[in-house]
């Protein structure tokens, strides 16, 4: 993060890529695992924080910001500095249709079934677990739940047209979901943006409740032992929709 901050108040703005977020380098432990990052790095000026879920999102949103420096650079403008993380495991080439068009600082929403179900809410899942979020929106369409899950990819600047637009179909019920600290972590920081844009709702948050990682052969095993996967997604919904 220091370096980031040095790049920030020096006007020499980047474009960064980083690996190691949340519990996706399982193998290496928990002195490999950033379960901070978020907070480390979304309060420094002229930054944007991306959490990308799938190739296709890499490629599209990494060249938009390429294209928007340089551009800048030739209004002899500075440009934001962009931040992407990223997870080391595979996952989908693409969450959305082949026709999508991502944008940088808008989110997606990548399932929803709220006009064949009632008793919704919104789920807000972060990067890789947004895989788990979507087998959760899949058993709990199953069970005749009504579901919308958003993929919020800025998290310093959240979307909150496409949030409150979701929020507005789902009784106002959000519950996020990150492998990072709850302190601080995507969930705060979408829970102060909305409030302060005069959103009511009611809310849940999953993620790392003040614990270091540890060595794991897979993340899903760690996401399993603090209660991210599918399966404690979709009950935690369960319980916001009673």
């Amino acid at each position: 993060a220091l370096p980031l901050t040095m790049a920030s108040l020096s006007e020499g703005p980047m474009i960064c890529v980083f690996s190691h977020v949340g519990f996706q380098d399982a193998a290496d432990g928990a002195s490999h695992q950033g379960l901070t990052y978020l907070s480390m790095v979304s309060s420094i000026p002229n930054v944007e924080v991306y959490i990308l879920t799938s190739s296709a999102e890499a490629e599209s949103l990494v060249g938009q910001a390429i294209d928007r420096f340089a551009e800048a650079r030739k209004k002899n403008k500075t440009p934001v500095s962009t931040v992407f993380f990223l997870g080391r495991e595979n996952f989908p080439s693409r969450y959305m249709g082949s026709d999508h068009k991502y944008t940088l600082g808008a989110a997606q929403v990548v399932f929803d079934n709220t006009q064949k179900h009632q008793g919704a809410l919104t789920i807000v899942a972060a990067g890789a677990l947004l895989h788990q979020a979507l087998e959760a929106a899949y058993t709990l369409e199953s069970e005749g739940r009504g579901v919308i899950v958003v993929n919020p990819l800025i998290i310093n600047q959240p979307d909150l047209t496409t949030l409150r637009t979701a929020l507005r179909a789902t009784q106002n019920r959000l519950l996020t979901v990150e492998d990072h600290q709850v302190k601080n972590g995507m969930g705060a920081l979408l829970a102060h943006a909305l409030l302060l844009d005069g959103a009511e709702f009611k809310m849940r948050s999953l993620g790392v409740n003040g614990e270091f990682g540890q060595s794991a052969y897979k993340a899903l095993d760690l996401y399993k032992k603090h209660g991210l996967d599918a399966a404690a997604i979709a009950q935690a919904a369960r319980k916001m929709m009673q």
